[in-house]
């Protein structure tokens, strides 16, 4: 009814198509869209959130890399150096030859710490990484011929032999 009203009161040639208009509003409509798009992408509303592989390295390399452990040891024992302590570290069920060890601290000031437990790679490689810094200490204040004989366990606790170069 209403576009027979609209055919009396306007005549019938309103009905004509309008090609210039259609194409102007699906143009409008298109560019609205695609700007929609573009602000979501900017402000990160599409798309899923994941976390930078960088920080996913970083987390792997300290919880579970004997790389990172060592690294751990050796900043301990450079913190135990500026503190004036010379220590070594055991891990295992052997503890060192306690009379040995007294001996070791009176002349040299060099004290065996023993940690029982498990000797798990990652303590491992803590304990390695501490002893690699105190052994070239020992070496620098006392010479080689005192660290080789604490190498071949001549002085209290065993040390391995391959760690220490």
């Amino acid at each position: 009814m209403a576009v027979a009203l609209a055919d009396q009161i306007q005549g019938p040639g309103w009905r004509q198509p309008r090609k210039a208009a259609r194409v102007v509003a699906v143009l409008c409509a298109l560019l609205a869209a695609a700007t929609v798009f573009v602000l979501f992408d900017r402000f990160g509303i599409v798309g899923e959130s994941k976390p930078e592989r960088q920080l996913i390295a970083a987390v792997d390399l300290r919880i579970g890399n004997p790389a990172g452990a060592a690294e751990r040891g050796e900043a301990l024992a450079r913190a135990d150096l500026e503190q004036g302590l010379l220590q070594l570290q055991t891990l295992g069920p052997d503890k060192p030859d306690a009379a040995k060890a007294r001996r070791l601290k009176q002349r040299y000031g060099i004290v065996w710490v023993h940690k029982a437990g498990e000797a798990t790679p990652l303590a491992q490689a803590f304990v390695d990484g501490y002893n690699r810094v105190m052994q070239a200490e020992i070496e620098r204040r006392h010479g080689r011929e005192l660290l080789d004989a604490l190498l071949r366990g001549e002085h209290g606790g065993p040390l391995r032999q391959e760690k220490a170069s």
